[in-house]
């Protein structure tokens, strides 16, 4: 998860629609109409899901949910999960988040019940505390009063398209919407009772420039009631993914969190590592 995806620091829309069968004698005039008038649609939804992301970004003040971080090494053929917790706050135009991972899982096996990690950015910040192995490492990621959006693609370390001007992602992604179905979300239903199918919509995004970004592709899966992804999976170079789900969300509740930003003292026994991002 500690990682800035876009090496240095658009939508044509590819998707698959449901229409009517064509019939066997067409003329060559009708062809190219029906293929401009699934374009158009076809860009209207990509349009209209980016921008409700965006006005989500508007309205999204804090959240927090279950987090389970899946991993596969293609080198060593293991798959570790990590699952903890998120915490996401915005506030008076300032973005902090934790992320404290508690269970470690390699294989399928729990290999630890404490794992003591925290992910924190805290508005200039980004922080990596790892109480198991007493390491505490600080990167500036923003100077004094520059602002910087954590969830921003390719410039931040949590990449979600929320609050983004869908001009800026198509100039810089091609998007497409493939298709989906109604997936059943444990929720609050009775017991022996199915959870009631919840609308996800798919969202991919493919760097219109390989060299830009450190990633090969970006999926999105949007829950359409929350407007948020609740899951996203992040598709490596060579092909290895890492996937990233969330449950448990609760979206703007009074958040009562102690963000760990203070490193550790002198003489402690932990190692402290400090670096710094030059501005762009």
């Amino acid at each position: 998860m500690l990682t800035l995806w876009k090496r240095g620091c658009g939508f044509s829309a590819m998707v698959i629609l449901l229409g009517l069968a064509a019939p066997r004698v067409a003329s060559s005039a009708a062809i190219p109409v029906a293929r401009q008038a699934t374009a158009r649609d076809s860009r209207a939804r990509v349009t209209g899901i980016l921008k409700l992301l965006q006005r989500r970004g508007q309205t999204l003040h804090n959240f927090s949910a279950v987090v389970r971080v899946t991993m596969y090494h293609p080198r060593t053929d293991e798959t570790d999960m990590d699952i903890g917790r998120i915490w996401y706050e915005q506030k008076a135009g300032r973005v902090r988040f934790d992320i404290r991972f508690n269970i470690l899982v390699v294989d399928g096996a729990i290999a630890s019940r404490h794992a003591d990690h925290d992910i924190i950015f805290d508005g200039r910040w980004l922080i990596d505390r790892n109480g198991r192995s007493k390491v505490f490492r600080e990167t500036r990621l923003a100077g004094p009063g520059q602002p910087f959006n954590p969830l921003k693609l390719g410039q931040g370390p949590i990449p979600i398209p929320i609050g983004q001007d869908p001009r800026e992602v198509r100039r810089e992604f091609i998007v497409s919407l493939p298709p989906t179905r109604p997936v059943a979300l444990a929720g609050r239903a009775a017991p022996r009772r199915k959870p009631a199918p919840v609308r996800l919509i798919h969202l991919r995004l493919t760097p219109r420039h390989r060299n830009m970004f450190t990633f090969a592709r970006l999926d999105f899966w949007i829950n359409t009631a929350l407007k948020l992804p609740v899951k996203i999976v992040r598709l490596n170079p060579d092909g290895a993914p890492t996937t990233v789900t969330l449950s448990r969300i609760q979206i703007n509740h009074p958040l009562h969190h102690v963000f760990p930003v203070h490193p550790p003292p002198p003489d402690s026994g932990w190692t402290v590592q400090i670096h710094s991002v030059p501005p762009k």
